[in-house]
């Protein structure tokens, strides 16, 4: 394909137009697309290349009937479902998936993005009573990606487009592991530190999306990829104070953050999500940045690559989520 370079600039109306034929008449799955955010500005760029169906999973319709409204003006005709479900209650997941298996407009789902997140957040337990970041961004999408999987694997098949898994992690992986004894600091809640827990939930995007590849890909033809979209000001920023927003500059990039529009930071989920390119890469293709593959080790920290550590995860979440994720 040509007429497009990606990189740092590139908008996700680029991508959508460019990948088109990828994007019609196929079913996208986002979740967390409320109004201003990269799910939302994923959701509304794919509406311009004619999807069959843009299924929105998130809290509360009142919070996700902005970005609706936003597709249907670009697109009257495209079909939109709406899905309520609060990540970081496991029942509520589990509900959410039961209406979507049962659902039989929804015949397969050809592209999941797992987008939700909560970025640092002073400490909180879920219902569930994990530790919020690690329960919206892994564990909660952990459980949602294993209930659906069916509908995947409905769309995988010879001669179509391949069907992917896209988990939104960020450059947050590198700043810590998981805390394989203690992830929700319910045994050392005085160790909670809100980027800490951050870079944890962020890194378990990274090797969730490693372990799927190597259960998925041979078996079903299904791709998974993790990627960082870029620094963006969206409402994920609603924790955010002058200290934390020191600290992660410090932290991160060194006293220097170049940022991007919604539209540039949608662009790499989109190309992760819709280009048959990526596939090339074969095993060395899992994480994103600025559009592009990388295995620079200050944007994807190497541990967030291990193959080992992605198993150690695999197991801990069916552990903590109390079920195992079988094909």
């Amino acid at each position: 394909m040509s007429g497009i370079t990606f990189g740092f600039n590139t908008e996700g109306l680029e991508v959508v137009r460019h990948l088109r034929d990828q994007v019609s008449g196929r079913t996208f799955l986002i979740t967390g697309p409320s109004e201003g955010g990269l799910g939302a500005e994923t959701a509304i760029s794919l509406a311009h290349a004619n999807p069959a169906l843009l299924i929105l999973v998130g809290r509360s319709l009142n919070k996700i009937q902005p970005t609706i409204d936003a597709i249907h003006a670009v697109n009257p005709s495209i079909a939109v479902k709406f899905i309520a479900a609060d990540l970081t209650s496991l029942n509520s997941v589990r509900e959410a998936a039961r209406s979507i298996l049962d659902d039989a407009s929804i015949a397969h789902i050809d592209v999941l993005i797992n987008n939700a997140a909560v970025m640092a957040c002073p400490y909180e337990l879920t219902v569930d009573g994990f530790e919020m970041q690690f329960a919206t961004a892994h564990l909660g999408h952990f459980v949602l990606t294993k209930h659906i999987l069916p509908k995947l694997r409905a769309s995988a098949g010879a001669g179509k487009p391949q069907t992917r898994i896209i988990n939104v992690s960020s450059l947050g992986n590198t700043l810590g592991g998981i805390r394989w004894d203690d992830p929700s600091y319910t045994k050392r809640p005085e160790e909670y530190k809100p980027w800490d827990a951050y870079g944890q939930a962020k890194t378990a995007n990274v090797l969730f999306t490693v372990a799927l590849n190597k259960r998925l890909l041979a078996k079903t033809g299904i791709r998974s990829y993790a990627l960082h979209p870029g620094g963006i000001y969206t409402p994920l920023l609603r924790h955010m104070n002058d200290e934390l927003m020191e600290e992660i500059t410090q932290r991160v990039t060194k006293g220097e953050m170049q940022l991007k529009t919604v539209q540039q930071g949608c662009a790499t989920t989109l190309r992760a999500a819709l280009d048959p390119e990526l596939e090339k890469a074969g095993e060395d293709g899992v994480f994103l940045s600025d559009c592009q593959f990388t295995k620079d080790p200050e944007l994807v920290a190497p541990r967030a690559l291990d193959e080992e550590d992605a198993e150690r995860l695999w197991g801990l979440s069916e552990e903590l989520v109390g079920e195992k994720f079988e094909l």
